[in-house]
């Protein structure tokens, strides 16, 4: 089985990949949390000890995805991007997180709250209490610095579109229909500057597909092996 490289998104830990790691069991999930610049971010996926791995980010980790495996394309077999475009932060997701900063200064951040989990999550997955508490849980108590250190390190990203083209591993990115963060048109857009990536739009999801239609996320992975 083929080494499979997994990298949380923002406020999220390896249960974020809990229903993918039970399955891929060949696998290392890379701690984002307490880098606080992109390189460092890079260092600690080119840590892995495996020579070449499918790399699978979600959210802030699919964009780091994206921008090891124009680093370092040759430790990357495949590149799975999920809930993230290539075209740098969504303008209205970084005015949210820079008054999320403003918060944080204040001593007044604690995580991802229930209004929050409304946008981030259809309306069907938003239902199940057992998700929204992983998702709360996940944040942890040291949430305030951990979003730091991400926003810190994130931020300002890159618009990639226009470097995508040249990735020559399979590419595939997979988005949710209606999630309200990344838009399924901006991952649409990846085929503009990709023609060969494989796109998938999972419907009734939001933002946190591994977590909300994980039958559909390993139905992907499973035809890697």
């Amino acid at each position: 089985m083929p080494h499979f490289v997994f990298l949380p998104g923002t406020l999220c830990d390896e249960r974020v990949w809990k229903f993918q790691t039970q399955e891929f069991t060949d696998n290392t999930v890379v701690n984002l949390r307490i880098q606080n610049t992109q390189e460092a971010m890079l260092d600690a996926v080119k840590a892995v000890q495996a020579k070449r791995f499918i790399l699978v980010g979600f959210s802030m980790g699919g964009h780091i995805a994206q921008e090891f495996a124009l680093a370092y394309p040759e430790r990357v077999s495949h590149v799975i991007s999920i809930a993230s475009s290539s075209e740098g932060y969504p303008k209205e997701e970084k005015e949210v997180s820079l008054k999320a900063k403003e918060f944080i200064k204040k001593g007044l951040f604690k995580g991802i709250t229930d209004r929050r989990l409304k946008e981030f999550l259809h309306p069907k997955a938003y239902e199940n209490q057992e998700l929204r508490n992983l998702i709360h849980s996940m944040s942890g108590e040291d949430a305030a610095q951990v979003y730091l250190n991400q926003l810190d390190a994130t931020l300002e990203r890159r618009d990639l579109s226009k470097e995508i083209g040249s990735l020559k591993m399979p590419f595939i990115a997979i988005g949710g229909e209606d999630d309200k963060i990344v838009s399924k048109e901006s991952i649409l857009r990846i085929k503009d500057h990709n023609s060969a990536a494989d796109i998938h739009i999972v419907s009734e999801c939001g933002h946190f597909v591994p977590l909300e239609k994980p039958e559909v996320v390993n139905g992907i992975l499973r035809l890697l092996l």
